[in-house]
């Protein structure tokens, strides 16, 4: 297994990658990000049976905020936060945990604000890579409502590999009830899904993780959000031999297929 932070930037470990995320990444302990790279840096065994239940070849190159486009128009790459990739296997991998629902296409300008020229280029841009993929053509106004941020994430694992996979993986229970439940998740996945035709070759899935804090996240349960001494203290939490959380998989479903 090769490991990468970004792209296409080589590393020797998942704990190296730790100190090249920006300080925002960790100016607050129950960012989702947390639980992903203690999941990789200290469950590994957790992660790779995750990977297996997907159907994901074992063998793989693993990038963490992996990076690509816009492929239309200006704005900020997709950045997934853990991108496998197997020959022509790829599997984006996106965390949550605290973090709400995010935007729908729909509500991606502003506010009051009709979508810009640009916008829609950028979106016109990711639905491009998926209609390349899937062989389909889309209309940009049907997607209105599915959420924003799973169309380029869905896009990216399309980029990488010709037999692409998406899978949201989401920590529970929440520290913040505001946070989007794995049932909000699975309830948009499928609406992006079935959008794209429901293509059977390219898999979405809902990855339930129960998360229980250990001894050595307690201290970080204190620390103010937004100040450089948190982002210090829970950055040196991550790269400690001493594991943060323990993981165990609860329910993985496979979006467009019943529940069991």
């Amino acid at each position: 297994m090769t490991i990468h932070y970004g792209t296409p930037n080589p590393i020797r470990s998942l704990m190296d990658a730790v100190p090249l995320y920006p300080n925002s990444e960790f100016e607050s302990a129950t960012r989702s990000t947390v639980p992903m790279l203690a999941l990789l840096i200290h469950a590994p065994g957790v992660f790779k049976q995750i990977v297996k239940e997907l159907g994901f070849p074992t063998e793989y190159d693993l990038s963490l905020e992996y990076t690509v486009g816009p492929f239309g128009g200006r704005g900020t790459p997709s950045h997934t936060d853990v991108m496998l990739s197997s020959g022509q296997d790829s599997l984006a991998i996106e965390g949550k945990w605290t973090e709400p629902m995010y935007t729908t296409v729909k509500e991606w300008p502003k506010k009051g604000l009709a979508r810009t020229t640009n916008q829609t280029a950028v979106l016109l841009g990711w639905l491009n890579v998926l209609e390349k993929r899937l062989g389909k053509s889309f209309e940009v106004e049907a997607f209105g409502g599915v959420v924003y941020q799973m169309v380029h994430r869905a896009a990216s694992a399309a980029f990488v590999g010709e037999r692409p996979r998406l899978a949201y993986f989401v920590f529970k229970p929440s520290p913040d009830e505001r946070a989007a439940t794995p049932a909000d998740v699975f309830g948009k996945l499928t609406d992006l899904w079935h959008l794209l035709g429901s293509p059977t070759s390219f898999p979405f899935y809902l990855v339930e993780i129960e998360t229980k804090p250990l001894e050595a996240y307690e201290p970080l349960r204190l620390l103010t959000k937004g100040e450089d001494a948190t982002a210090e203290a829970v950055s040196a939490a991550l790269q400690d031999s001493k594991p943060l959380f323990a993981f165990a998989v609860s329910n993985i479903r496979k979006i467009g297929e019943a529940a069991a």
